[in-house]
């Protein structure tokens, strides 16, 4: 493959689609920069108004209410968990990926501008790879740029909120190998959410290579229909079947794969351990995403997502009407 076309390529993608991976993270982490940065102030300014209240009294000086180790305590567990507060940008991203992956192959057959693509040297699969890439390549570390900006912004808003009440942790917080390791160790997820996302990405590219109208409708109404039909007929005639195994692993896996860290959902083992956490730590989330190499799981719908993307490229090639 030609990198310099596949880099053109994937410079088309981001100009055509920067409005869903580019601005809309941008807008949504300002909003949420200004919504923390005005509660801190309405706090501050309020102050034994605001009824804060730490082992049930109300708190009128917040200095007061912390020892050293009380103070070290929260200090690590603030700076453990600050990128928590990039979570919601990580489920725009997931519905951004979803719309973008369904409408990839779709929009360009619908304005007919695949005729344009397909008459310039450069193939149907490495058109196709670049959307992949975009989807599961750039979009994600542009969310995670974001996401760690807006963080560090909310540590600064709460640093100087804790600091007008009387409690200096910008000391604490800095110092802390957490701060730093935090957005490596996300980022280092994302070859498992690139795996684990196959199956959703390839069966949204492949419907929409194939569908002529209301892709939407073939993709989310597809398999829910076939899998409500499978229930029906196992209820009314008593085969016996598990049902609930075809909502997890056929409707759940084919539709909501994008959604990041959804791979916990079928290792119950990884739940339990995330809901003992007393503190948001990472290095246990990333050992436990890790540990999925380990799993089938992963692997059957890696494979099943990569046959699915072949057979969106072969419909690429044989499809072009509008």
């Amino acid at each position: 493959m030609n990198t310099k076309k596949f880099g053109w390529l994937l410079r088309r993608e981001f100009w055509e689609h920067k409005g869903g991976f580019f601005w809309t993270p941008m807008v949504v982490s300002v909003i949420m920069a200004i919504i923390t940065a005005g509660s801190v102030a309405i706090g501050v300014t309020k102050g034994s108004e605001a009824n804060i209240r730490i082992n049930g009294q109300v708190v009128t000086k917040l200095a007061d209410q912390f020892s050293g180790e009380e103070k070290a305590a929260a200090v690590a567990q603030f700076a453990n968990g600050y990128m928590a507060s990039a979570v919601p940008l990580l489920f725009v991203l997931s519905f951004t990926i979803f719309f973008y992956c369904l409408n990839a192959l779709y929009d360009e057959r619908k304005d007919r501008s695949v005729l344009f693509w397909k008459s310039l040297p450069v193939t149907d699969g490495a058109t196709v790879l670049s959307k992949i890439a975009m989807a599961l390549g750039l979009a994600p570390l542009m969310a995670l740029l974001f996401g760690t900006i807006l963080a560090l912004l909310i540590v600064v808003f709460i640093s100087l909120g804790a600091a007008a009440m009387g409690v200096n942790i910008f000391g604490g917080v800095l110092s802390s190998a957490a701060l730093y390791l935090a957005p490596l160790q996300i980022a280092a997820m994302l070859p498992i959410y690139a795996l684990w996302a196959l199956p959703t990405v390839g069966w949204l590219l492949m419907v929409g290579a194939w569908a002529r109208s209301k892709p939407l409708l073939w993709a989310v109404g597809t398999p829910l229909l076939a899998v409500g039909l499978i229930a029906w007929f196992n209820k009314m005639l008593a085969f016996g079947w598990d049902i609930d195994w075809l909502w997890k692993y056929i409707v759940g896996r084919g539709l909501l794969s994008v959604t990041p860290g959804s791979w916990l959902a079928y290792s119950p083992e990884d739940l339990e351990m995330v809901g003992r956490m007393k503190q948001v730590a990472l290095g246990p989330l990333l050992a436990q995403t890790w540990q999925q190499v380990t799993t089938p799981n992963l692997w059957i719908g890696a494979v099943v997502g990569a046959a699915m993307i072949y057979a969106a490229i072969r419909l690429r090639r044989w499809k072009d009407e509008g």
